[in-house]
């Protein structure tokens, strides 16, 4: 066969179930063998829209998102959601194509060194040259997708290889050989945590993004806690590993973060932290966090990379998040440790509990539309329906993490590391493919919406379970907070004063909706959005004025942390 139905051929071995994409000349003869085969493909209206929606499935299925775009500006287009997925770990495999051997190097009509491009954002990338090396390099490229710490690789494929037949006998095709060196796994280090762990006063798990994603963790980390009785707080992307209303759950830890869970990261004298990149929105200032005298750092991660890129650990562990886990498990002694740490932990406690009573008051809700309340009161209407919860960046993002109920693993979709608007409504198009039984709800800002508003094409076409709440402020929400705080209320370009009429561009696309300006059409448009069968946008005309706290200013400690009210 040829070299696109050689593809397609595949990726049908491989299940993959659908593909995202948008068509183009190079990929002309790959969509030709889509069509002949029915092989099962989402076209949504943009090629970002298309990587975004791929890594929203990736997200809650764990499996590779399969992205396919055209040559030049096709390809470029991928680049923001490729980067996307490399911070983020999500495997994701991108296939594009080139112009024809014969003419790379030469400024064909819609040229582009994308395997160039993309070097910095991909585990590894590939520019395929020979029939023979196909298969080989599609086979090697599936793999890295999700060996180690997931993430994104890229197949650049020139037009006329599509074209070419494919030799059946692939064993004369060259693979890359990745060196991989020995880890320190959790197997031969767990003495030394437990002789930690005796050792400390103080002490705080702390969960990321990578527990999330290793099969199994999740299961592990909680009869961990039970066995432990250790406080434990997540970063941002670790939201869902644990159930939010457990006992010693403290929440977020970072720049918006809970008092109780900066606190705690503070002051700890030993830090174990799992699956975690330590960024700069967790530790502002990482060399005065190094400098704290007495404190223990333990940090497990696949990535030998991350450890001690930022945060020195004094026991370095380089494992899957499970693999840990479930060592530390078997080895647990029979008397728990909780003992020790009896009066650390009621200090923390109480913070907790004076926090809460905050959260209570703010989820009140009344016809200034808080957003606090407004995600309280949407998330109340999904509770044990397990939601899968989606935002776009900016100040919705982060109101949604600090009040909205997650209840399962893979259930929170946000981007962490690159902070990307627009990959809101993409990524809940993906994410309602993957899991059709589950209501997805999205919250996305006036501002972020308008980047990828054309994926309202999808969301319609294939009727997706996709709830879209519009958090509209009239303004970019994050930047003004900051210019209002920091740069004595200049507002430069962050106030959106001519936002169209949302739900008039929902109709548009066939889609239901409503618009909420004071409690009583929040509480009736809640309701009728719920019920509602498949898609529906629900604009809510939010107080413009309310800021996101807790905050802790760039490049400051947990001790820095901005409370009103505590």
């Amino acid at each position: 066969m040829n070299g696109a139905m050689t593809i397609i051929n595949f990726l049908k071995k491989k299940g993959v179930n659908p593909a995202f994409g948008y068509p183009g000349g190079s990929v002309i003869v790959l969509y030709d063998a889509i069509y002949q085969t029915q092989f099962p493909h989402v076209l949504t209206r943009h090629e970002q829209g298309a990587v975004h929606a791929a890594e929203g499935y990736a997200k809650v299925t764990g499996r590779p998102g399969v992205v396919f775009a055209t040559s030049g500006p096709g390809a470029t287009n991928l680049v923001t959601g490729i980067a996307d997925a490399y911070l983020d770990s999500v495997p994701l495999l991108a296939i594009t194509g080139a112009v024809a051997r014969d003419s790379i190097g030469k400024d064909a009509f819609q040229e582009a060194d994308i395997t160039g491009i993309t070097q910095p954002i991909t585990k590894y990338n590939y520019l395929v040259m020979t029939p023979e090396d196909l298969i080989p390099t599609l086979e090697e490229a599936w793999q890295l997708t999700t060996e180690g710490r997931p993430g994104p690789v890229l197949v650049n494929v020139p037009k006329d290889l599509f074209t070419t037949e494919i030799p059946v006998d692939q064993s004369s095709g060259e693979g890359v050989i990745i060196h991989r060196p020995k880890r320190k796994e959790a197997v031969d280090m767990v003495s030394q945590v437990f002789d930690a762990l005796k050792n400390a006063k103080q002490p705080l798990l702390l969960i990321g993004g990578g527990v999330v994603i290793s099969d199994g963790a999740c299961e592990a980390l909680s009869e961990f806690m039970s066995k432990s009785g250790m406080l434990v707080a997540t970063t941002m992307m670790g939201k869902g590993a644990i159930d939010e209303n457990h006992p010693k759950y403290l929440g977020m830890v970072g720049m918006h973060g809970t008092p109780q869970a900066n606190v705690a990261i503070g002051k700890c004298d030993l830090l174990l932290a799992v699956g975690c990149r330590f960024s700069d929105r967790i530790i502002g200032n990482p060399s005065k966090y190094n400098a704290y005298e007495g404190r223990t750092v333990i940090h497990v991660d696949i990535d030998p990379a991350e450890i001690g890129k930022n945060i020195r650990p004094h026991i370095e562990i380089e494992d899957d998040a499970c693999s840990f886990f479930s060592h530390m498990n078997l080895k647990f002694p029979e008397d728990s440790l909780e003992g020790l740490w009896t009066e650390w932990n009621e200090r923390i406690s109480e913070k907790r509990i004076r926090y809460q009573g905050i959260k209570d008051r703010l989820h009140e809700l009344d016809d200034r539309l808080l957003p606090e309340a407004v995600v309280y009161a949407i998330s109340q209407a999904y509770v044990g329906e397990k939601p899968i919860l989606v935002t776009d960046v900016g100040q919705q993002q982060i109101f949604a993490a600090q009040h909205f109920q997650v209840e399962s693993p893979r259930s929170f979709l946000t981007s962490g590391g690159l902070g990307t608007m627009g990959t809101g409504l993409p990524y809940a198009v993906g994410a309602a493919i993957a899991a059709p039984e589950r209501p997805v709800v999205l919250f996305v800002g006036d501002g972020g919406l308008q980047m990828t508003i054309q994926e309202f094409g999808p969301l319609k076409s294939m009727n997706l379970n996709v709830k879209v709440i519009i958090m509209d402020n009239q303004q970019l929400g994050m930047v003004r907070q900051w210019q209002e705080l920091f740069f004595e209320k200049r507002y430069s370009q962050t106030l959106l004063e001519n936002n169209p009429n949302f739900i008039q561009i929902a109709d548009a696309y066939g889609l239901k909706g409503g618009r909420a300006t004071n409690k009583d059409e929040l509480i009736e448009q809640i309701k009728i959005m719920h019920d509602t069968d498949g898609p529906y946008v629900l604009h809510v005309m939010l107080d413009i004025k309310e800021l996101v706290y807790p905050m802790i200013p760039a490049g400051k400690n947990p001790e820095d942390m901005m409370m009103p009210g505590m």
